[in-house]
């Protein structure tokens, strides 16, 4: 959390023993804050023409497991509207019957078919996840592997989904700690 985070929840008497305190900058919290720079565009960012032409996909663990156990969060990002679903898993083999979820619901709210998928070259797009992309006509772009900037939409939600789960749990356990919990 950053300085100006923590002075406003002091300022709320929520942390009040922080109040008028500065933050050192922390080693580990610049490192896990640096991310890879993005590749050069020569041009503005592309939407798709249409919804369900293109949707960013990507499995992301969890820093903290959900009260029903989940380890992991798989998101889907349609390209031209920019509407997130996300899904909770347990393990990462229920990837395929969260995509099916997904997939049926997306198709049955638009009446427009799911035409391609962009994702990273990870395992748990192999193998069953192929062969339902291919017996639904869904071609999927895979990213190389070692570079999240390809799937950069997918990645960036990640973060935000990351970040406002631990902003969350933050303020939970401090108002567990200071009796506020109503």
């Amino acid at each position: 959390m950053s300085d100006k985070g923590l002075q406003s929840l002091a300022h709320k008497n929520i942390l009040p023993e922080v109040k008028g305190m500065t933050l050192r900058p922390c080693v580990d919290c610049l490192a896990g804050k640096q991310h890879r720079v993005a590749f050069c565009t020569s041009t503005a960012p592309h939407h798709a023409n249409d919804i369900h032409d293109l949707v960013h996909t990507d499995v992301c663990s969890m820093t903290r497991n959900f009260v029903s156990g989940a380890l992991y969060f798989f998101t889907f990002i349609d390209d031209h509207s920019r509407k997130i679903f996300a899904y909770v898993l347990k393990n990462k083999y229920q990837v395929l019957d969260a995509f099916k979820e997904f997939h049926a619901k997306v198709e049955r709210e638009t009446d427009k078919n799911l035409k391609c998928i962009r994702s990273d070259n990870g395992g748990e797009y192999r193998g069953p996840f192929e062969r339902y992309c291919r017996m639904y006509g869904i071609h999927q772009e895979k990213t190389v592997p070692k570079t999240p900037q390809q799937n950069g939409l997918a990645e960036r939600m990640n973060k935000t989904i990351t970040e406002r789960s631990q902003l969350f749990s933050l303020m939970q356990s401090c108002q567990i700690s200071f009796g506020l919990r109503h």
